[in-house]
């Protein structure tokens, strides 16, 4: 115990603990200093509250602080101001040192195009559902058709264009559902020789007809050849007698259009007398 006593007091034991008080001194102290100027408590900076504010608003009030603004994604809504911030990270309030980088969402200023995905033949109220759930106005409107009642016919635009499955409109843009309905209703035939398949879908709805089987002839071979085919038979009879029961389908065999003169002009002759008659018969 003397022995031990001894070492504890002896000089050579005291000059150690003093070497090692000081080395410790200087480890914690060199520890200290470093951390206070990594983390730099001086350049502490408040985030402020940006949401509310457009992107160059808030871009404007990170750069007066010190802090960098970066603008990572935007999300659309028709209720929502363009580029107003709906989202920050850091969130408000936060403790950050200078030059840290602040994450804005916002308000986008143009809707995303979102695909219809709707065709022919589909139940309407699964059709209104699917496109009210991407975002789209929808209104319907029945049409006589005794092959697709109770099923959607086809999908317009607001302007009336007719969409096909795979168009792509922005989000929040009206579309019109047509679908089919049985009427006792009859109807005359008109004549649509010589049309495109667009302008003689157009007519034949107009006389409360739709179009049924479109075939081709063999010498169409491709898209060009396909948009130029005019209808060169219609397997009804053009006629004025409203002996047709409304919605009845009208099928079309379409080719390359050979024009005669004596033959178009007694065509068109008939056509614009029947189309018309029955305008005005429905009148």
């Amino acid at each position: 115990m003397k022995q031990w006593l001894r070492f504890i007091f002896s000089r050579s034991f005291l000059r150690t603990a003093m070497r090692l008080t000081i080395a410790w001194i200087v480890i914690v102290g060199g520890l200290w200093l470093s951390l206070r100027w990594y983390t730099q408590p001086g350049n502490a900076r408040n985030v402020p509250n940006l949401e509310g504010m457009t992107i160059q608003e808030a871009q404007l009030v990170l750069d007066s602080i010190g802090l960098i603004a970066v603008h990572l994604d935007s999300v659309y809504t028709a209720e929502g101001r363009p580029f107003e911030i709906i989202d920050q990270v850091p969130p408000s309030e936060t403790s950050v040192k200078k030059g840290r980088k602040v994450y804005l969402t916002s308000y986008r200023a143009t809707p995303p195009l979102e695909l219809l995905g709707i065709d022919e033949g589909q139940d309407p109220a699964v059709a209104r559902i699917i496109l009210e759930n991407k975002g789209f106005n929808v209104k319907e409107k029945s049409e006589p058709n005794l092959a697709l009642e109770g099923r959607v016919i086809r999908v317009e635009d607001a302007k009336g264009n007719i969409l096909s499955l795979n168009d792509r409109l922005p989000k929040g843009s009206t579309v019109r559902l047509i679908y089919g309905t049985k009427s006792k209703k009859r109807v005359g035939v008109p004549n649509v020789k010589g049309q495109t398949l667009t302008e003689a879908r157009i007519t034949l709805t107009k006389a409360e007809l739709s179009i049924g089987l479109v075939q081709y002839v063999d010498s169409v071979k491709n898209a060009a050849d396909t948009l130029a085919a005019r209808v060169l038979e219609q397997h009804l009879r053009p006629r004025i007698e409203k002996n047709v029961l409304a919605g009845t389908e009208v099928d079309l065999v379409l080719g390359p259009w050979i024009k005669d003169d004596g033959d178009e002009s007694d065509s068109d002759g008939e056509e614009r007398q029947s189309v018309e008659q029955i305008e005005i018969e429905q009148r």
